[in-house]
């Protein structure tokens, strides 16, 4: 009906195309097209608590691990009204999460908590670290994400994020942290020491990077990534 509208006022002012035209725009800025738009409940006073209903809280785990529209499966069980059932809503979470899609959830999610976007934008001083090039910056970049990935497709703890013993590198990366034995462009895991600053995410070249300023390390950038996401 909303779309028939306009529709309408196109055809009145020319033909056919004009109508097509005029539906196509009012879809292309429309907010509900724009967004993920959920409408509270009628009966809920302003600032009220409610529990999301089932179509709501498929629409949340598709976009959170995916980045896209729920898929038949996960839609028929909120249909059924099941998906709230926490049995029910940890089996569907965990096919998800075993679907090629959920590297998604490394590309949006992790890039934003763990700043790995920032990292292609990080500036360094030239002549205090001639050798920060694009490679490089690409390649921090790549072993937060491997990382991360790791940790959920390894269904790790959580708390692996802050001490593991081991990360991935390519000969680039390798030798800027001063390992040797890695050749090649390609990334390869290996084993940390107990005492390696590379353990965890807070020894990662990604984070260290842009928690810093373009001359010297940032303290105070550094707490903020803590205090803010960890």
């Amino acid at each position: 009906t909303y779309l028939m509208r306009f529709y309408k006022e196109g055809r009145a002012d020319g033909d056919f195309d004009s109508g097509i035209e005029r539906a196509v725009r009012a879809l292309l800025v429309s907010p509900e097209f724009l967004f993920r738009i959920e409408t509270d409940p009628a009966n809920i006073t302003p600032g009220g608590v409610y529990r999301a209903d089932d179509l709501a809280l498929a629409s949340r785990v598709s976009f959170f691990l995916w980045s896209s529209i729920p898929d038949d499966e996960l839609l028929d069980v909120a249909v059924k009204g099941q998906l709230k059932t926490p049995a029910v809503l940890e089996k569907k979470v965990r096919r998800m999460l075993r679907d090629p899609r959920s590297e998604a959830l490394t590309e949006s999610f992790a890039s934003f908590y763990l700043w790995i976007r920032n990292v292609a934008d990080t500036q360094a001083d030239a002549d205090l670290f001639p050798n920060f090039d694009r490679s490089l910056r690409d390649a921090m970049a790549k072993e937060t994400e491997l990382f991360f990935d790791s940790v959920r497709t390894e269904d790790r703890s959580i708390l692996t994020l802050l001490d593991a013993d081991y990360t991935f590198v390519n000969e680039r990366l390798a030798k800027h942290y001063g390992i040797a034995g890695v050749r090649g462009p390609d990334f390869t895991r290996i084993a940390l020491a107990p005492d390696s600053p590379r353990r965890g995410i807070f020894g990662k070249a990604s984070i260290l990077t842009v928690t810093s300023v373009p001359t010297r390390t940032s303290p105070v950038k550094r707490g903020k990534l803590i205090l803010d996401n960890v």
